[in-house]
């Protein structure tokens, strides 16, 4: 069923389906780890409800384009963009086609927000199972597709499971993708960090910095 929620930022407004992945707390965590300027180019790869767009250039003053694989998504992303009034751009494709459709060092940053359950069972719904399952090839070909638009120097920023890390920064290196900021996210004080939150540069040299923990609630991050 499509239905309209109210962002309560701006009077921006954001159309979704709950027959589809609806955004969670990860894209919020995402959208407020973003550094981006009214100069930067920035492209979000599996954009779904478009919701990161289309606050991300309110925040921001940054232009925005989505690609997203799913066509109802897209028609509701741009459903949203229309509302609200924003010049934003949402591609229906396949991540990794987006290289040969947009060009090839055209952005200066990209955000993602990559499928990372690589074992068991797949959600019942086919939208939330395309955007959180088979996450060994999904993050090769996110990084690949990311390091190819992106221009040398561009910014890439995205959330991970914490645990994952260590896979994670391989994976990033392996893609020239040097990862410079980082910052965990807890749901308690005591508990484990649930997610990561990166910021990598295309052709970067050495240098971490690691920021403050973020908090939130542990089934916000739940499917």
């Amino acid at each position: 069923m499509e239905r309209m929620d109210d962002l309560q930022h701006n009077g921006l407004v954001l159309f979704q389906d709950t027959a589809y992945a609806c955004f969670n707390a990860d894209a919020l965590l995402l959208l407020g780890f973003l550094r981006l300027a009214k100069r930067d180019n920035a492209i979000e790869l599996g954009s779904g409800t478009g919701v990161i767009c289309v606050l991300g250039a309110d925040n921001t003053g940054a232009s925005f384009t989505g690609v997203e694989i799913q066509p109802r998504l897209v028609a509701l992303s741009q459903k949203s963009a229309e509302a609200n009034r924003q010049e934003i751009r949402f591609l229906c494709a396949d991540v990794q086609d987006a290289p040969k459709l947009l060009g090839r060092g055209v952005f200066t940053a990209a955000i993602m927000n990559p499928p990372y359950f690589a074992n068991g069972d797949k959600n019942g719904n086919a939208s939330y199972a395309i955007s959180r399952h088979e996450a060994d090839s999904a993050l090769t070909i996110f990084l690949s597709a990311a390091f190819q638009l992106l221009n040398n120097g561009g910014k890439l920023f995205m959330i991970y499971p914490a645990d994952a890390l260590n896979d994670l920064f391989a994976a990033l290196r392996e893609h020239r993708l040097e990862p410079k900021r980082i910052r965990f996210v807890y749901s308690k004080p005591e508990s484990k960090a649930i997610r990561v939150l990166v910021e990598a540069k295309k052709l970067g040299k050495a240098g971490l910095i690691v920021e403050p923990p973020a908090r939130t609630q542990a089934n916000d991050t739940d499917e």
